[in-house]
């Protein structure tokens, strides 16, 4: 398809000594962004885009989107980077009132999307600074504010780093995207995708922290254990009331209390016993949370849990039902 395309870009121009529009190149590109051929084909989207005499914003994004996909940030990142600079350009010749700035937060979303997937060991920081500078604005571009995709990517990008301080960089950004939503008068008003995205920024910062790298340092570490603790407290006194931990956050929070607190001593036990006490009353129970407990506790804390279960023999078939009511298939 995308080869076609290119054929009869070429026969307008070679044999019919027309010059295709913005519509037929926007096209081509798109045919080529929507291939599988990787690098090779987002870099032939490029030079389409250098072909062209005035490629729009669809134009560039289209290319930055191919790139993302391929796995190309730093030349998503660059491409964006001309846009930026022909916006300045394009507002000099400008009177003061227009908009200095028509690109959307989908082109800067998906070069923040290209830093979270990729291996660069600062990937993650430079997903967070597009972030923070399109939450500061510009004196020369009207940038446009971050939506919840921006701050699910950047979540996103810090969970899978391995940075020393992630834990604070994801609690950091997960409360800039809480105070960006606009406040409602009754919370329960709030959309449903909207609350999935905070429940999944919720459990990304409960993420970063359960897996802080062992040799981060005991301060990078306290800190960790700290705001794991937090956040699952966060999300338990969220104003909203349908807003709460999940099996998945209940999963994460013991896998951090495994990873971040001393084998044995009684914080670790305590917090576990007391998120799994949360977690089988809000109906969250699933094996593999009940396998954490019973592999991070001693033998007389899963027969205390158990105390009041008849044939409680620890496995989790004996379990009640009621304590896996609420569990997503």
């Amino acid at each position: 398809m995308a080869q076609k395309a290119d054929a009869l870009i070429s026969r307008m121009r070679d044999r019919m000594g027309v010059e295709p529009d913005d519509y037929s190149f926007n096209g081509v590109l798109l045919a080529w962004s929507r291939t599988s051929g990787g690098m090779s084909s987002a870099r032939h989207c490029e030079s389409i885009l250098r072909s062209m005499r005035n490629p729009t914003n669809v134009s560039w994004s289209t290319v930055i989107n191919a790139y993302t996909h391929a796995g190309g940030a730093l030349e998503a990142a660059g491409l964006l980077k001309e846009m930026e600079d022909r916006a300045r350009d394009s507002a000099r010749h400008q009177s003061s009132n227009h908009a200095a700035n028509t690109l959307s937060i989908v082109v800067y979303n998906n070069v923040i999307h290209a830093w979270s997937r990729n291996a660069d060991p600062d990937a993650s920081k430079y997903a967070e600074a597009i972030l923070k500078r399109l939450e500061s604005g510009s004196s020369t571009l009207n940038l446009p504010k971050p939506d919840v995709v921006s701050y699910r990517l950047v979540l996103n990008a810090i969970e899978y780093s391995k940075d020393p301080d992630k834990a604070e960089r994801a609690k950091s950004v997960l409360d800039r995207f809480i105070a960006s939503i606009p406040t409602v008068s009754d919370p329960n008003t709030i959309n449903t995708q909207l609350k999935d995205n905070m429940q999944g920024a919720y459990n990304s910062v409960l993420a970063a922290c359960a897996y802080t790298p062992s040799n981060a340092g005991d301060q990078a570490r306290n800190n960790a254990a700290r705001i794991l603790v937090e956040t699952l407290r966060d999300l338990n006194n969220s104003k909203d009331v349908t807003l709460g931990p999940n099996q998945e956050s209940f999963s994460i929070f013991m896998q951090g209390c495994t990873h971040l607190f001393r084998p044995g001593s009684s914080d670790r036990a305590l917090l576990m016993k007391s998120a799994l006490q949360e977690c089988c009353e809000n109906g969250f129970l699933t094996e593999k949370i009940w396998d954490k407990f019973c592999n991070a506790s001693s033998e007389e804390d899963v027969q205390s849990f158990l105390s009041g279960i008849e044939k409680g023999d620890g496995s989790f078939a004996a379990l009640p039902c009621d304590w896996s009511r609420n569990v997503a298939p």
